[in-house]
């Protein structure tokens, strides 16, 4: 056998963009602070909505239990930040347009509630966490 023969190059999951990148523990703290924080936002948005009393507790169960539930059910499969098997598995970019719909309209409505700094500082929270796991957004626009 020649030794100038070359083996053929090993492309594994990572390198071609199947496997999911690593996200460090205090990542994944954060992102699920900023969760909680937008569904309580959405929660609160709901009873402005409805100007409290029972109209107002209607819409913030209802509000932020819908949003929740569609968090929950449309993910992108082997998405270690998510169930690896969800429900209804969907495309990345659809996935991406779902964290950003939820938390636009979590920060819309805890502006419109009355708290413009505090609506600021989840949508910098959430562009950090963005900023800093990029190559998981990077991920999710791959796959299909």
């Amino acid at each position: 056998m020649p030794q100038n023969s070359q083996a053929e190059p090993d492309t594994t999951k990572a390198e071609n963009g199947r496997e999911p990148p690593h996200q460090p523990l205090t990542i994944g703290l954060v992102r699920f602070a900023l969760e909680i924080a937008a569904i309580g936002g959405l929660g609160w948005w709901g009873w402005s909505l409805g100007d409290g009393g029972i109209d107002g507790t209607l819409l913030a169960l209802v509000v932020p239990a819908i949003s929740a539930a569609i968090w929950g059910v449309f993910a992108v499969r082997d998405d270690p930040s998510r169930n690896p098997n969800p429900p209804v598995a969907i495309p990345g970019w659809l996935r991406l347009a779902i964290e950003f719909g939820v938390f636009g309209l979590a920060a819309y409505g805890i502006w419109t509630s009355g708290s413009r700094a505090a609506a600021e500082t989840l949508l910098t929270g959430v562009g950090i966490v963005y900023v800093v796991s990029w190559d998981r957004q990077l991920w999710l626009l791959r796959q299909r």
